[in-house]
């Protein structure tokens, strides 16, 4: 019911075989990722740093600039009625001129999907890093789309540990936490 329909096609292969690291930060960026995770609750503040910090990342990796945006209103969810089915924490959107990205742009949910409180610095940062890829994915790799194969996600913690901040992502499967539902807090996929 939910496996693959056909064969995996050429973008899809692209993306999987592509797993090390999009960019090496620099001392700039990893002290940029540490003012966000050290930041208060301000949505502006979250932007101007965010920025900055993409800003870095787009011109160590030579990509065309994207612009975060930080919606200060709730997730994008469903509910049935009695529990959350889905949210949406961000998303990446681009457009392609003469085959280049242009109008890049990522935009993050400041509140959760149903109480409406401030998401965690953690949940920010990683969503901000999980855009970013599909940012590096569309403009650096030149993938017609952007999917979450296993090499994604391996780009997505190449970048999160080269920045010292591994500890923003879901644990890996065979991560000793896995188990543990109080680690698994705080975790953000799109």
């Amino acid at each position: 019911m939910f496996g693959r329909r056909s064969q995996p096609d050429a973008t899809y292969l692209r993306s999987q075989s592509r797993s090390g690291l999009p960019v090496a930060p620099d001392v700039v960026s990893r002290g940029l990722v540490m003012s966000i995770l050290e930041s208060g609750e301000d949505a502006g503040e979250r932007r101007r740093l965010g920025q900055l910090l993409v800003d870095t990342l787009d011109d160590l990796a030579r990509l065309p600039p994207c612009a975060v945006v930080v919606a200060d209103r709730r997730q994008v969810h469903e509910h049935d009625g009695q529990r959350l089915r889905s949210k949406t924490y961000g998303y990446y959107r681009c457009r392609f001129d003469s085959g280049e990205v242009t109008a890049a742009r990522i935009r993050i949910y400041h509140r959760t999907a149903v109480r409406q409180q401030v998401i965690s610095p953690k949940v920010f940062v990683n969503t901000l890093l999980h855009e970013w890829v599909h940012h590096y994915d569309f403009a650096g790799l030149r993938l017609s789309r952007s999917p979450h194969t296993a090499g994604f996600y391996a780009r997505l913690r190449s970048l999160a540990d080269a920045l010292s901040v591994g500890f923003v992502l879901p644990p890996e499967a065979d991560d000793a936490r896995v188990g543990n539902p109080a680690a698994l807090r705080d975790v953000a996929t799109d």
